[in-house]
Parts: C-alpha cells; sequence; structure tokens
C-alpha cells in the first residue's frame, strides 16, 4: 500500500509541477485544444488519406470499426472511472487551492477518456496508414497534445493519461486486428 500511495503523491506533485507552467497566455489555446470539435477537419483528412489508399468502400469499412473501436474505448473509460472513482485534481482538496480552475468538471479522473479515445484512434491509423504514408507517425501529435491539454487544465493528472495511453493502444491493437483481417486482407 505505501508503494500505491507513494506513487499518488508523486502524480499529484508531477500535475502540480506541470499545470504551473501554464500561464494566461497559453490558457486560451489549450482551451481549444480540449475541445474536440476543432480537430473535426482531421477526420476528413483520414478520411481522405485512406479514400486515396484503400477506396471508398474500402474506407467506409474502416471508418465504421473505427467509430466502433472509440465507442468501446469510451465504454471502458467510463467503467474504470465509475469502478476506481478517483477525484479529479480540481476536485481533490489536498491539492485543489493550488491549481488555476479553467474548466469545470465534476465527474472521476482515472482514467482519460480524452487520451483513451485518441490514442485509439490514432494508432489504428498509424498503422493502417504507415505503410503508404511515410510520415504517419505525424499522426501522434494530435493526441500528445489533446492528453497534455487536459494536464494543463488540472482536470486529469499525468497517470490518468498514461494508463489511457496504454488502454487506447490495447483497444486499438484489437480493432486493428479486426480491420486487418475483415477489410485490409480482401
Amino acid at each position: 500500500m505505501d508503494f500505491f500511495n507513494s506513487l499518488v503523491n508523486y502524480d499529484k506533485q508531477l500535475l502540480l509541477f506541470l499545470h504551473s507552467k501554464g500561464s494566461i497566455t497559453w490558457d486560451a489555446f489549450w482551451l481549444f485544444i480540449t475541445n474536440p470539435l476543432p480537430w473535426i477537419p482531421l477526420v476528413f483528412l483520414f478520411f481522405y488519406l485512406g479514400y486515396k489508399s484503400f477506396g471508398f468502400k474500402k474506407t467506409i469499412l474502416i471508418t465504421l470499426i473505427t467509430v466502433l473501436s472509440g465507442v468501446f474505448s469510451l465504454l471502458i473509460v467510463s467503467i474504470i472511472k465509475n469502478y476506481i472513482q478517483r477525484l479529479r485534481p480540481l476536485n481533490d482538496s489536498s491539492i485543489n487551492n493550488s491549481i488555476r480552475v479553467l474548466v469545470e468538471q465534476n465527474d472521476f479522473s482515472f482514467v482519460s477518456g480524452h487520451s483513451t479515445v485518441s490514442f485509439t484512434i490514432t494508432f489504428i491509423l498509424f498503422w493502417i496508414l504507415k505503410k503508404k504514408y511515410k510520415y504517419a507517425y505525424v499522426l501522434f501529435l494530435f493526441p500528445i497534445l489533446f492528453a497534455y491539454s487536459r494536464i494543463y487544465l488540472a482536470v486529469h493528472f499525468p497517470i490518468d493519461i498514461l494508463f489511457g495511453m496504454l488502454l487506447g493502444y490495447l483497444v486499438a491493437l484489437i480493432f486493428y486486428k479486426i480491420i486487418e483481417f475483415s477489410v485490409l486482407k480482401r
């Protein structure tokens, strides 16, 4: 239990350190980044790249399975959050007096849904597109910025983000295998 308590305390200290690097100058940028709506043009870009590489029918199937992976990710995140019930940094009385409040959220923190879903989708797209596009790794810029925005805004602890990345990877692996065998190998 000491290890777990030490890890939680380190996680809180790391959050406070990273969050303290924020400034009013950057707040609007990170509030913009954390909102899923500005990322919608990327969806069209991904669809276009898929269409160029695989044609319309395969791209539709890939898109549907990828959307299902995002829904599945959210379902798992919801189950984990409601089971673990870790307070968000904003609601944690041991540290919230040291945090600038930029957004209000009252649900639980562990595991980050933003991190999980964005990494799920990005891993799938990366594995699909890496053979066709030399710079496919640039796709990871999206979930990294998206995930860091959650720390900047103090709505998630770093461990929430890291486990979200790991969970996203695992969910992506399952759904990529489905895409690989049902769409790409046809």
